[in-house]
């Protein structure tokens, strides 16, 4: 006669044990429905518009960016 359940190897257990905590663990953080806002007929607030064309032409501008001149282990791969 054929037995009805096949032995369960030993790493198969702990291995379906670290699957089931990753999978409970990829549900912690996840994001539910936005909530309302704190009053529901709140009109929005327009733009301050007192920058003027003088202010945008003064301001200092960002250096451009440079990449790195040392390589990195997976360059290779792209």
């Amino acid at each position: 006669m054929i037995p009805i359940t096949t032995p369960v190897p030993r790493r198969a257990v702990p291995i379906a044990l670290l699957a089931a905590l990753a999978f409970a663990a990829s549900g912690c953080g996840r994001a539910g429905p936005l909530e309302p806002p704190p009053d529901a007929t709140a009109v929005a607030k327009p733009a301050d518009t007192s920058s003027s064309a003088d202010d945008l032409q003064t301001r200092k501008k960002n250096p451009p960016i440079t990449p790195p001149k040392t390589s990195f282990v997976l360059d290779p791969l792209l």
